[in-house]
């Protein structure tokens, strides 16, 4: 029997058609495109050879769940690596050997733990890439139900859509680093923090501390969330939002003892509680801390202080090289990562947001358009000003989900006065149009997502001078090199490549690049871009690390290569 005042055509008895999508259709739809996401980051989990930073946090986490020990890469605490190492386990990896994990070096761990588990290499670390897999489909998700209650049906299928087809979420759902687990633990904390400030309900905080604790066993950026409860409460209370400032205030009091004993836990309680004059510290601020306190002595587990320093050491300006406009320059640079959204965001999604934009100028400003605005920007300005890990926009990953749910905006299906719905239904079609142009630019590039460049920075593959690093070059070509050199017949090749993994691992027969005459050992030569465009970093052989190597490829600039590799390398026949 149909439902009282509707007609069994769908519309109402005035002759209103009934709103679209239907609750079927929208979940019908919503699922098609979750499963198209897992589609299209599994072809990169298979295509993609092993990144620079995976050959860390694996065999840290294999080592950590095998021998208790979460001290191996001690920069960020331990939870994703766990979960990679657990799964990486499942695959059957073999732990690294005891003389390796005794050098506490996560370089030697990963070659270790590479050369011990040669034969079945990718498929272990295939298995922790699903974790990454599943950490960015509860994104998705997330994305989806906030835009949802932001917006409305539409709006949640839309930013839906901007989400799964941002090649940066498809490609960091295909690795074993961090990157995503982060923007998950920071996009749950900003919008928990929010509906916990609107409601004031301890149901809420609940949700609230679990998101906290994730983040704050995932990554050093669970910091921010201080300067983030501070402004989202101040916001909440200049729009009239906030239920109860007391409660609002009680439950960020009691998030410190959340993360503290979330940390403990992480760290099996690894605290010696020793005074900081004791320590053996390399960053200019834990220094000026000690030297300001000696016989102060830090709450925190030993290897969570120890990844701070190193953390804060190598963001300080000269400790890391960035590569920018064909430069390499050892300074911090306030619009790196500004620039980089505009070079590796795809012309569909730039232009939705450019359209929120506007959209939300002509609509005036609400509650969860300050929400999210104030989430980007505090993580934004501080990478921006107080760093310099200007190594990747991936670093700016947890903006891309909180951008997809403000552009769900576009799609907005609430009540509006007359003259607002038509303007809405403009936006709308903008909206549906930037994801078509969205799917259009991003699916031929794939499997590549890595080397992902929009057409005004040069296409994919294409912006290697304007940025490098793992914006370009992660280590992720082996196997396409390899199965390009199988098409064409090539038993041998010159290679320079920029990786943690010897390149034989993957079936490749290889004379290491040490300088000097390019065709000295055959007519075939293979260039990482890293080292193409002059960036020093120590290269992988069958040997083992060289020192560090920064090699002067500009002769071979002009060149018309053979083949561009997933986008990343570069192979030339050379006399």
């Amino acid at each position: 029997m149909n439902a009282p005042g509707k007609r069994r055509g769908g519309g109402s008895r005035s002759g209103a058609p009934a709103p679209w999508p239907s609750p079927r259709v929208e979940g019908a739809l919503a699922t098609l495109l979750v499963l198209a996401y897992v589609a299209l980051a599994a072809w990169g989990i298979a295509r993609q050879s092993v990144t620079f930073d995976e050959n860390f946090h694996v065999p840290a986490g294999v080592v950590a769940v095998s021998r208790g020990d979460p001290g191996i890469s001690a920069v960020n605490p331990p939870l994703v690596k766990w979960l990679f190492g657990a799964a990486a386990l499942l695959a059957g990896a073999e732990p690294p050997s005891d003389t390796a994990i005794a050098t506490r070096d996560q370089a030697a761990v990963g070659e270790s733990f590479m050369r011990t588990n040669a034969a079945r290499y990718h498929r272990v670390f295939s298995a922790a890439r699903l974790v990454s897999l599943l950490f960015g489909v509860a994104l998705g998700l997330l994305v989806r139900r906030a835009a949802r209650a932001f917006w409305g049906a539409r709006g949640g299928l839309l930013a839906l859509v901007l989400w799964v087809l941002a090649p940066e979420a498809l490609a960091h759902a295909g690795v074993a680093t961090l990157d995503m687990a982060t923007a998950l633990g920071w996009t749950w904390t900003a919008l928990a923090l929010a509906r916990f400030f609107a409601s004031g309900a301890w149901r809420d905080w609940a949700v609230l501390a679990l998101a906290v604790a994730f983040l704050t066993v995932t990554r050093f950026t669970s910091l921010l969330v201080v300067p983030l409860a501070l402004a989202l409460l101040a916001s909440a209370a200049v729009t009239r939002s906030l239920a109860s400032p007391r409660r609002a205030l009680a439950g960020l009091l009691l998030l410190v003892p959340v993360a503290w004993l979330a940390l403990q836990a992480a760290y099996a309680g690894h605290t010696s509680w020793q005074p900081l004059a004791s320590w053996t510290f390399r960053s200019r601020r834990f220094l000026e801390l000690q030297h300001a306190w000696p016989s102060g002595r830090l709450p925190l587990p030993d290897d969570y202080v120890r990844g701070l320093d190193r953390q804060a050491f190598d963001s300080e300006a000269g400790h890391l090289t960035t590569y920018l406009l064909g430069r390499a320059i050892g300074a911090s640079i306030w619009w790196y990562f500004p620039f980089a959204l505009l070079c590796k965001l795809p012309l569909g999604l730039l232009a939705a947001a450019a359209a929120r934009g506007v959209h939300g100028l002509m609509r005036g400003a609400r509650r969860p358009d300050a929400t999210l605005l104030v989430a980007i920007l505090v993580f934004m300005l501080p990478a921006m000003f107080l760093s310099n890990l200007n190594a990747g926009v991936r670093y700016m990953l947890p903006v891309l989900p909180l951008l997809a749910i403000a552009c769900g905006g576009l799609a907005t299906s609430t009540p509006a006065p007359a003259t607002a719905a038509r303007r809405g239904r403009v936006f709308a079609w903008i909206g549906l149009a930037c994801a078509l142009g969205l799917a259009v630019e991003v699916v031929p590039a794939g499997p590549d997502w890595l080397a992902f460049f929009n057409r005004a920075a040069g296409g994919p593959g294409g912006g290697e001078r304007l940025l490098n690093d793992s914006n370009v070059d992660w280590g992720q070509g082996l196997i396409e090199l390899r199965d390009e050199l199988h098409r064409r017949g090539i038993e041998r090749v010159t290679l320079a490549y920029h990786g943690t993994t010897d390149p034989a691992v993957y079936g490749i027969d290889y004379v290491p690049y040490r300088g000097g005459l390019i065709g000295a050992h055959g007519d075939w030569f293979a260039v990482s871009s890293y080292f193409f465009v002059g960036l020093p970093q120590r290269m992988m052989t069958r040997e083992g690390y060289t020192p560090v190597v920064v090699f002067d490829f500009r002769t071979l600039w002009p060149l018309a290569p053979a083949a561009h590799p997933a986008g990343c390398m570069w192979l030339f026949r050379v006399p």
